[in-house]
């Protein structure tokens, strides 16, 4: 339907005989601190496609982080184990109930029927969705 990559298509040499697919990706929980690395983006969380805009969890993150860093260079009485701490509350804060919610919507994505069911839902409830949304979506920052 796309005129311009039906001309790609038909004009590449592709490296591979099928296409290459990523799946099984992981969708786990993680810690925004790891072995005392402190995480930010999908580093700190990977980020459900039901989450709303990653790229605007992994800047809001960063920026969480650079503040708490930014507070840690600036007074010598925070200690890493405060940073970290600090860090980890505000991370937690700000993300976890989302992406939490956003890992169990997920699930229900895995087969056609629930898939289906899960779509048609949402689209007969209007509030429904909506709430969906206000739980896996953030506010401006």
């Amino acid at each position: 339907k796309n005129p311009f990559l039906k001309h790609i298509f038909q004009n590449s040499d592709f490296i591979f005989d099928e296409p290459e697919t990523i799946n099984e990706i992981s969708f786990e929980s993680k810690d925004p601190v790891e072995h005392h690395v402190l995480m930010c983006g999908d580093a700190a969380g990977m980020i459900t496609p039901l989450c709303g805009n990653g790229m605007a969890i992994a800047i809001h993150s960063s920026k969480i982080l650079s503040e708490q860093i930014i507070q840690f260079c600036s007074n010598p009485n925070f200690t890493r184990g405060e940073l970290e701490d600090s860090y980890t509350k505000a991370w937690t804060s700000q993300f976890a109930a989302r992406l939490r919610v956003g890992r169990q919507l997920q699930k229900l994505f895995g087969a056609n029927v629930t898939s289906n069911l899960v779509v048609g839902m949402a689209r007969s409830l209007k509030p429904l969705a909506h709430y969906l949304i206000s739980k896996t979506h953030g506010r401006p920052f």
